[in-house]
Parts: C-alpha cells; sequence; structure tokens
C-alpha cells in the first residue's frame, strides 16, 4: 500500500520525495501528477535509474490517440495526458477566433494518431507536457533528441525545417495552425530556439489572428 501526502510518496519501501523527483530533472510542474498516479499504483521503479525523464514513456508518450480538443492549441489523449503544443499560441476562450481554432484543430487531429516530438522546456504551468506535434506519418518517426537543440547557455544549433524520418508525408499540426491563421508562433523571451521555430510563421495563409 502506497503512503500518499501533498510532497512525498512511500512505494515497495521507496520514498519518493519532490526534492528527490528534481534530482533526477523532472520538472516541478510535473511533480503533483507523478505522485498522484504513484498513489493509484503506477510503478515508479525506472525512475531510480533514468537519466533522461522523457524517456518515461508513461509521462510523455511517444504517440497516442487524440480523445478531446480543449482549443487551439491543447488536446487530450486517450491515456489521460494533457498535450499543449510548444512554439505557438492559440486563442483562449471567450477570445476572437477561439471557436474556429477549437474546430480546425479538431478537425486535424481527434480521434487519430498523433506522434510527439519533445523540444528543450518542458515547463508548462499547468502541468500538461509541451510537444511538436505530428499527424499522418507513415510510420513511427525518429525524433532527434529534446536537447538537440542547445549548445550552450546563450546559444543553439542551427533550426530544423525538413520533416522526421519516418513522417516524410505527414503533417506539423503547430505549423499548420499558424499557417491557418488560427495561431501565432510563439517565441520564448530569453530562451533558446526551438527545433521547428524557422518553420513557424512560413507561407501562413492571408488570414491573420485576431489579438
Amino acid at each position: 500500500m502506497a503512503k500518499h501526502h501533498s510532497t512525498s510518496i512511500t512505494t515497495k519501501g521507496t520514498r519518493w520525495t519532490r526534492k528527490r523527483l528534481i534530482a533526477l530533472g523532472l520538472p516541478a510542474v510535473l511533480i503533483p501528477g507523478i505522485l498522484i498516479a504513484m498513489a493509484l499504483g503506477w510503478n515508479p521503479t525506472k525512475l531510480a535509474s533514468v537519466k533522461n525523464y522523457q524517456e518515461i514513456k508513461t509521462i510523455f508518450p511517444s504517440s497516442g490517440i487524440v480523445t478531446h480538443v480543449v482549443d487551439g492549441d491543447t488536446f487530450e489523449l486517450k491515456n489521460g495526458v494533457g498535450v499543449r503544443m510548444i512554439g505557438i499560441d492559440a486563442p483562449n476562450r471567450g477570445e476572437a477566433k477561439w471557436d474556429e481554432a477549437r474546430v480546425a484543430l479538431d478537425e486535424l487531429i481527434d480521434r487519430k494518431r498523433v506522434y510527439l516530438e519533445y523540444d528543450r522546456y518542458q515547463d508548462d504551468k499547468y502541468g500538461r507536457i509541451l510537444a511538436w506535434i505530428w499527424v499522418g506519418c507513415e510510420r513511427e518517426p525518429s525524433f532527434l533528441p529534446a536537447d538537440y537543440m542547445h549548445l550552450t547557455y546563450n546559444s543553439s544549433r542551427e533550426g530544423l525545417l525538413e520533416n522526421p524520418k519516418g513522417c516524410s508525408e505527414g503533417k506539423l499540426v503547430n505549423e499548420e495552425m499558424v499557417r491557418k491563421g488560427l495561431a501565432s508562433d510563439e517565441k520564448y523571451k530569453e530562451r533558446g530556439t526551438l527545433k521547428y521555430e524557422g518553420r513557424m510563421g512560413i507561407n501562413i495563409t492571408n488570414n491573420p489572428i485576431i489579438q
């Protein structure tokens, strides 16, 4: 039986604390959800040896079926994981084009298998995972590591412009929403460049998002 409270949990004789999870490189915003998952029976043994938290496919799936679209940049997978598309920003509820953006994303991905490609940041304040989303791939894509862009504190590699291997026929959903004029490209202030940041805003349709 797991003993659970707000900052730690004990499973099979191993005590998992917030401090221990942070030491493994887990983003602080994800820790409450991980502790809850442990309390509900998720086996955390892999955390003891993991070198990159994004290797934990229970928390960071490589793919999944979309079951609910929340708005133009957020959706949920069948396993309950909430996903926020990185590098873009769509209107919030009550803002102009919110429903149009939600419907457009729904048409692109709802009930379909999507592939999640991770980047250098994973700190959504709502605890959702941040990812580039691919749909319509011919097979499971081969993605570069999440930290690929990082060189030093203030420098990055050149961004990616081509589709990954295994998804040459697929679409980058983040990019599609920007092209449709239903999301804006989002640059993270005082942070390094994202993988596909250079693709956002290319060939945008003549339908700019209303701010």
